[in-house]
């Protein structure tokens, strides 16, 4: 992978201008659980059955209908789960971009989960990680296999938090900065910090002897300068110049996108913050109570599907049209 700036005419493009129609719009999207299903999630309607006739794929079967589903199967990320995403939402998120719509997919996931299921995800306009931390860019001038290019500018914003990127390459407990400072005062209190391929975050599990109060008492006491999202009995830290919703920003001002153009496919609390950037949020079926809450107070803003797993996100993606209004799905 290369490292590359953004265009130095980016700029600010306010939330209010709304006769601004030459402006791009953008489709953010999580990955785990918005567009990446597990089998907890899919075995509640439906069940996997045979290999399909296309490469990795399997044919999942509806139980109400008895309809049959193409999913592909992803490799196990490092923590040994095997998603699947649906072949049709993958044709869909395709026809929308071929119809003029950016897609940015967001995801909290390590680095090294991102690059390996490239290969099984739709083709973004950049794709972010590790929370928002590390944003990467198709770059076709790149004589390599993954041709990806770093937001080099981008990165350096988090450079007084965690660190050059010459540190990358060190064991993260003897990375500089106020981040693996903070990782070292937590593993002195008995905490296990994932630190696997990151370079702008940590993770922190529950583990033997940490309890769900241990985790948010940690979490209260963070230094100024860092943020934190929780995911279910995890939660990962950054820099407060990171986060999903930072990133965002960033692209929605390097690609001259309008907040009220934009939209959001997600499924947790921790897609919230980016939620209140955007026009509007489609949210995948068995979300978080916070997520639940948060469209009962905004109906407005989130469309909720009615189901989850993968017959969520195509139910999600047939709503998302009447939204778009500029290109026709399947």
């Amino acid at each position: 992978m290369a490292v590359t700036e953004p265009d130095s005419a980016s700029k600010i493009i306010p939330d209010d201008d709304k006769n601004a129609t030459s402006l791009k719009r953008i489709c953010f999207s999580d990955i785990d659980g918005t567009l990446v299903h597990y089998r907890e999630s899919q075995d509640q309607y439906g069940e996997l059955t045979t290999p399909s006739v296309l490469a990795n794929c399997m044919i999942w079967v509806e139980k109400e209908s008895g309809r049959r589903h193409k999913l592909l199967m992803l490799p196990p990320s490092a923590t040994n789960a095997q998603g699947m995403i649906s072949i049709k939402t993958l044709t869909d998120l395709s026809r929308m971009r071929s119809a003029g719509t950016m897609l940015v997919l967001v995801t909290g996931a390590r680095t090294a989960t991102l690059l390996q299921r490239l290969p099984f995800l739709p083709a973004a306009d950049a794709y972010v990680c590790e929370n928002g931390g590390r944003i990467f860019y198709p770059d076709a001038t790149l004589p390599t296999a993954c041709q990806l290019a770093e937001d080099a500018r981008w990165r350096a914003r988090h450079t007084p938090t965690v660190g050059a990127t010459s540190h990358d390459s060190l064991p993260a407990a003897e990375r500089k900065g106020l981040l693996w400072d903070t990782m070292r005062a937590l593993m002195a209190q008995g905490w296990e910090p994932d630190t696997f391929s990151y370079s702008t975050a940590f993770r922190l599990r529950l583990q033997e002897g940490k309890t769900e109060e241990d985790l948010t008492e940690a979490l209260a006491s963070l230094p100024a300068g860092l943020a934190h999202s929780r995911n279910l009995h995890a939660a990962d830290v950054y820099p407060e110049t990171s986060g999903k919703d930072n990133a965002a920003r960033h692209l929605m001002q390097r690609f001259d996108a309008a907040p009220h153009g934009c939209f959001l496919l997600c499924d947790d609390d921790n897609d919230l913050r980016l939620a209140a950037l955007v026009g509007k949020a489609f949210v995948v079926g068995a979300t978080a109570p916070s997520v639940a809450a948060a469209a009962r107070a905004d109906p407005e803003r989130f469309v909720l599907a009615q189901r989850g797993g993968t017959l969520g996100i195509e139910e999600l993606m047939e709503k998302v049209e009447d939204f778009v209004g500029s290109f026709i799905l399947g």
